[in-house]
């Protein structure tokens, strides 16, 4: 409900794969929730994109070096870019 809102950055360089983070306790400490996914066009109906989430856990450590600088976009210019076969650069 919230992705256009969250910072996205670009996970991974081969395949189309991006990371957005979630701060989340309930007794006001914090932890990093890390949400992997990718976003392709839908073959069977041309308007629509498919979200899929690969892979979504509580990170024990802190962000790697690589997920600290990597590249951020906005949600609704990775959707515009994947719906017009754009690619994003990390």
């Amino acid at each position: 409900m919230t992705l256009g809102e969250r910072p996205i950055v670009v996970a991974g360089e081969q395949q189309p794969n991006f990371m957005t983070l979630q701060k989340t306790n309930a007794d006001g400490t914090t932890s990093l929730y890390a949400v992997f996914f990718e976003v392709e066009k839908d073959r069977a109906r041309r308007q629509r994109l498919i979200l899929r989430v690969q892979s979504a856990y509580l990170l024990d450590k802190a962000l790697t070096k690589r997920q600290r600088q990597a590249k951020k976009v906005a949600f609704k210019t990775l959707l515009r870019a994947t719906y017009e076969g754009r690619k994003i650069r990390p």
